[in-house]
């Protein structure tokens, strides 16, 4: 995404650009864009850096909003007098609710399976 969007800046500089100035802009862009060799250009390599940045934040805030995720549900299961259920960090006592909830999951399974069996 980050190299498309490069090359959609490079084509949009190069449109408004002033013919005289045109071939200093290319050659610009390519030092940038690397020129396609082995050995990557320190603007390419500034462009992988920056997409690693970027996919580190990103694995960061989806780590942020499951951790979220799982406050809420220890909160709600508490509201709901859920025993064993409260907010936590503690990866210990998360493992514990973890199975607490895998239980009930598959004690509501069978439930629903014994259900079918007498109807």
């Amino acid at each position: 995404g980050l190299k498309q969007e490069l090359f959609h800046r490079h084509k949009e500089a190069q449109q408004c650009c002033r013919p005289h100035n045109l071939p200093l802009l290319r050659a610009a862009q390519q030092r940038e864009m690397g020129p396609g060799r082995a050995q990557p250009s320190p603007g390419a390599e500034a462009v992988e850096q920056r997409i690693r940045e970027e996919q580190r934040m990103m694995d960061e805030k989806i780590v942020l909003e499951l951790d979220q995720k799982v406050i809420d549900q220890q909160s709600t299961l508490e509201k709901a007098g859920v025993s064993g259920f409260y907010i936590t960090t503690n990866p210990q006592e998360l493992t514990l609710q973890m199975n607490l909830l895998e239980l009930i999951r598959k004690l509501q399974q069978k439930e629903s399976e014994s259900e079918k069996a007498f109807s």
